[in-house]
């Protein structure tokens, strides 16, 4: 009876044991031989993505696993994390695990071959993107229905074949809008404000397909900009700005992500102008900071354009651009500043630089004839 019962307790035991182990190493704690001793700690876990996914994932050096996964038992503190798929260009960040939480990280792989494929073929000028990134308007005197174009920019698919462009406002006998000046959205995307070559303005409502000439272009846009500024005044009331970040994100030069909820800005301090971007995240994700300085240059340099990218993580650089010998760099750059890549380095007809929505693609004006017309390409990137 006694041997029954000792036999009994040390199963308990064994059992009781074997479920705390378990439960110990499931929830992240892992032990510790540093300084000659046994250390119970806590870890964390990164989880690591890319797109394309399929990228092998070194964690200070070691192959730990491959995309997409979540790589857990890491010892908090920071760690140089590495993405390598081949055909790609080599990613690399320093981030930071944290104790009982998961560090997600997104890495953008960009091609080591960009592809470049048409999207228009019967020109294009001065493309303009809304402001969801989901529509292009651009000048073009197509041989059929000159005027101003709108291509719908969708993740099913962006080609030359696969896009349905159409005509917003086609040329007259009195008026050639193909020959404009300009073109601006309207916040909800309904309406295009175009200037034309004699400097008259129409209001084009691309749902009726109308246009009518406006006198009061300021107007409209002061209508527009109140618009854009009571939603951004909606948003940022919900997250308790300090006074100046609000005057900021309010001021006519800040640029807005496409998720509305980060934006980016200049600040100038003596001879250098820093590239700063505010997230305004709710939780902000692990590893992430509120404000970032994406980079610094010398107030004498000449000023890069910037614009985000469709994940609202990254930005679009374009840099040493010349309107006389049409010619840039598209660069992507990560918002804190890591992984900057080229992405495009050749002829350019435009400093105007769009993401495809699902950021498989850049959207550039060039053309592959020297002094021939100019038409939209895409640039593929994975």
């Amino acid at each position: 009876m006694e041997k029954r019962t000792v036999i009994t307790i040390i199963s308990a035991i064994l059992i009781f044991s074997a479920t705390t182990v378990l439960y110990l190493y499931t929830a992240g704690y892992r032990l510790d031989k540093e300084k000659n001793k046994i250390d119970l700690s806590r870890t964390g876990m990164i989880g690591a993505k890319s797109i394309p996914e399929g990228a092998n994932i070194y964690v200070d050096g070691q192959l730990t696993s491959a995309t997409n996964d979540t790589i857990s038992a890491v010892t908090p503190g920071k760690h140089t994390l590495r993405m390598l798929k081949n055909g790609f260009v080599t990613w690399t960040k320093e981030i930071e695990v944290f104790p009982e939480l998961v560090t997600d990280i997104t890495a953008i792989l960009v091609s080591q071959t960009p592809r470049l494929e048409p999207l228009t073929n019967t020109g294009a000028r001065l493309p303009t993107i809304s402001p969801s990134l989901s529509k292009l308007a651009f000048f073009t005197k197509d041989s059929t229905s000159p005027g101003v174009w709108v291509i719908p920019l969708t993740n099913a698919g962006l080609s030359l074949f696969r896009s349905t462009p159409y005509a917003a406002l086609e040329d007259t006998a009195y008026n050639f809008y193909s020959d404009g000046k300009a073109i601006e959205w309207a916040p909800d995307e309904k309406s295009l404000l175009v200037l034309d070559a004699k400097d008259n303005y129409y209001l084009v409502d691309l749902n009726a397909n109308t246009a009518e000439s406006t006198s009061a272009p300021e107007l409209l846009r002061q209508t527009w900009n109140q618009e854009l500024a009571k939603k951004r005044a909606d948003f940022i009331a919900k997250v308790n700005l300090p006074q100046e970040l609000k005057e900021i994100a309010t001021a006519s030069d800040t640029i807005w992500s496409p998720d509305d909820k980060k934006f980016l800005y200049t600040e100038t301090t003596g001879t250098t102008i820093s590239y700063k971007v505010y997230n305004m995240e709710k939780p902000l994700p692990v590893g992430e900071k509120v404000e970032t300085v994406v980079f610094t240059i010398d107030t004498k340099n000449p000023k890069p354009k910037v614009s985000w990218y469709a994940d609202s993580f990254h930005l679009i650089l374009i840099e040493n651009y010349s309107d006389q010998e049409y010619k840039g760099t598209i660069g992507l750059i990560r918002i804190d500043g890591t992984n900057k890549t080229v992405v495009y380095n050749n002829s350019m007809y435009s400093d105007m630089v769009f993401s495809a929505p699902g950021g498989d693609k850049i959207i550039v004006l060039t053309s592959l004839k020297s002094g021939e017309q100019t038409d939209l390409y895409t640039v593929g990137i994975r």
